[in-house]
């Protein structure tokens, strides 16, 4: 009987033991892998946790790798570093050559896991090009659904086949001309095409200015002519004609 008391109590105590099935809490920086950022601008890493509804984040903390040095980042290092939302956001202003390097999160949780994340931050060595993009849009109507299920676009300019561009949508810009034709192909061999012409670009007409101009100058010359005649007429005029 004392033997059975006893297995009942062990396996009581068993049940109603908690049991923790708790795991790690994970973090993850939100940034592209390398981060580029050019000296004068900022620097934003922010992390973002996943984790059971149990579990408590007790420290967050951010630290800096160049080479053999690790340096602990916190506010109290100068205006240029900022912490917020409690420790996740990290930011630093007026970036300068120090600044590069692999920034480490490391996150503990009250059940005294610990994880890290890290991205490396570069020095952009050539500023990203813009340009403003000219674009022809090839768009089908598709009345019967079945049959442009899936078209395929082909694009000639003035009547060459465009091999680097493919798609609905032409840059004109990078691919320059007059007449723009759209080929479209559906999965029937059924092909249309539509077409485009480039308007004339506007330039300033100087030809009825150059006219008028001529025009000008020689009533200027025949004038100053007559009153050159007139002139000698009338110095070279014996007295008494």
């Amino acid at each position: 009987m004392g033997s059975w008391m006893l297995v009942w109590i062990l396996c009581t105590t068993v049940i109603l033991m908690p049991v923790c099935l708790n795991g790690p809490i994970t973090v993850h920086v939100k940034t592209g892998r390398p981060l580029y950022v050019a000296l004068g601008q900022n620097i934003v890493l922010e992390a973002e946790f996943k984790k059971n509804p149990d579990d408590v984040i007790v420290m967050v903390t951010w630290d800096l790798e160049r080479g053999k040095d690790t340096i602990r980042l916190s506010a109290a290092q100068g205006s240029r570093i900022s912490l917020e939302k409690n420790n996740a956001l990290l930011q630093i202003s007026h970036v300068a050559e120090g600044d590069f390097g692999i920034y480490k999160v490391t996150v503990t949780d009250s059940n005294g896991y610990q994880e890290h994340d890290s991205v490396e931050v570069r020095k952009i060595e050539e500023p990203p090009k813009a340009y403003i993009a000219r674009m022809l849009e090839c768009v089908v109507d598709k009345h019967d659904k079945a049959q442009w299920d899936s078209p395929q676009f082909s694009w000639l300019v003035d009547g060459i086949p465009v091999t680097n561009q493919t798609g609905s949508r032409l840059n004109i810009s990078e691919v320059q001309g007059v007449n723009y034709t759209c080929v479209i192909k559906n999965s029937l061999n059924v092909t249309f095409m539509t077409h485009y012409k480039a308007p004339k670009e506007s330039r300033p007409c100087f030809t009825g200015l150059i006219a008028v101009g001529v025009i000008m100058l020689t009533a200027f010359c025949v004038a100053g002519l007559f009153v050159m005649k007139k002139y000698r007429e009338n110095h070279y005029q014996r007295p008494g004609r």
